[in-house]
């Protein structure tokens, strides 16, 4: 007979294999693949475009595999539409050529994400190339309707600063045709202006230029108002003969702007108003400002009002003297004026703020003479939500 502990030897040893051979051995020399986290991230704002009033943001995402992502997240996409979206060179206002497509966005979740290394044209690119580039992101109505836009924002160097100046543009020879251009400042240090008319008529083109006082002569054109929406939009970083200027060279021209009624009569001149050293306004009176504050899940303030619209983690300039508000609607994430960079407490700047810390209600700060020159904003748990506040007699 049989020895008994053989037998049961025998009957194990094929359950062994079998165990091996379904996986149930791991090689202990061979370690795991590491997960990818994220290193670094922006997040930038998508505009509405059209009637759909699809709007948004773009965070851009450094991974520690050395890949970068772009996650779109948008709001009132159409339910079951897809929606192209692309990276194109230059400003929305001057448009450009794609740069990067980007994967589609999903009507709806409205939001599509894209991990990439290089441009369409293979060109290597680093994160902290993405953050300078020059481009804007376009997201259109659907593959065979390209050319309707449903949300667009400009990003890298061409991210609008929160910086704005505006002037009135008063009626001249057409009665009840009048308006503001406001001056906003760029990443770049490169000017968006922005010419806004109520009164104009349907079909019309209004031509506008920037016009140097001392001698009547155009320094700047100026793309046409549209009759329709009384609007027009021009990307300036250089003047008539080429000559560069920045934002803060423009603020201090000594120039006005006219509005014409048309290419054929530019004689009669629809609207005008002084800019720059020849504005109306006193450079050196206070400012009273008022900002509403909202938040980005934990990792931007989003600002809006004086020009800003939903834009994330802004820089300021403050000037001494002045009053700025912040309606605060930020549960969870404290907001704090503080003297360094940084969470917590410990850094707040107390002189002349009402409220630091809030989460609700009202922040308000009126700048002392004693300020130092520059100061920040910081959630008290989230070091992503943050700014610089320059403060200037």
């Amino acid at each position: 007979m049989m020895n008994r502990n053989l037998l049961a030897f025998l009957i194990i040893i094929p359950f062994f294999f079998i165990s091996c051979s379904d996986g149930g051995y791991s090689d202990p020399e061979t370690p795991e693949p590491p997960e990818t986290s994220e290193l670094n991230s922006k997040i930038y704002t998508l505009g509405t475009i059209g009637d759909l009033g699809v709007s948004g943001t773009a965070k851009f995402i450094e991974n520690s595999d050395a890949t970068l992502s772009i996650e779109l997240d948008l709001q009132n996409t159409p339910a079951d539409g897809i929606h192209p979206a692309h990276i194109h060179f230059n400003t929305a206002v001057e448009t450009g050529g794609i740069a990067l497509t980007l994967e589609d966005v999903n009507g709806d979740t409205g939001k599509s994400t894209t991990s990439f290394t290089t441009l369409n044209d293979g060109t290597d690119i680093t994160y902290l190339e993405l953050l300078d580039f020059n481009g804007y992101i376009n997201v259109h109505l659907s593959a065979t309707e390209l050319s309707t836009l449903v949300s667009q924002g400009d990003i890298g160097q061409n991210e609008l600063t929160g910086e704005t100046i505006s002037y009135d543009l008063n009626e001249r020879d057409v009665v009840f045709i009048n308006g503001t251009v406001e001056f906003a400042e760029r990443v770049n240090q490169t000017t968006l202006i922005s010419i806004n008319l109520t009164g104009t008529l349907a079909g019309g083109s209004h031509p506008a230029h920037i016009h140097d006082t001392a001698t009547g002569d155009i320094i700047a054109g100026l793309n046409p108002v549209i009759g329709d929406t009384g609007l027009s939009k021009t990307q300036v970083s250089s003047l008539v003969g080429g000559a560069a200027i920045i934002y803060t060279e423009l603020l201090t021209t000594n120039a006005y702007v006219n509005v014409h009624l048309s290419d054929d009569d530019l004689e009669t001149i629809v609207a005008q108003g002084n800019i720059g050293s020849n504005a109306d306004t006193d450079p050196e009176s206070p400012e009273s400002k008022t900002y509403n504050v909202t938040k980005s899940g934990a990792s931007a303030y989003i600002f809006n009002g004086e020009g800003l619209s939903n834009s994330s983690n802004p820089d300021f300039t403050f000037k001494r003297g002045s009053t700025y508000t912040f309606n605060m609607d930020t549960s969870g994430h404290p907001f704090f004026i503080n003297t360094v960079r940084g969470t917590g407490t410990a850094n707040a700047y107390n002189s002349g703020v009402t409220n630091n810390g809030a989460v609700s209600g009202t922040i308000t700060f009126t700048v002392p003479t004693d300020a130092p020159n520059t100061l920040y904003y910081n959630c008290q748990f989230h070091g992503s939500m943050t700014g610089t506040i320059a403060i200037t007699d």
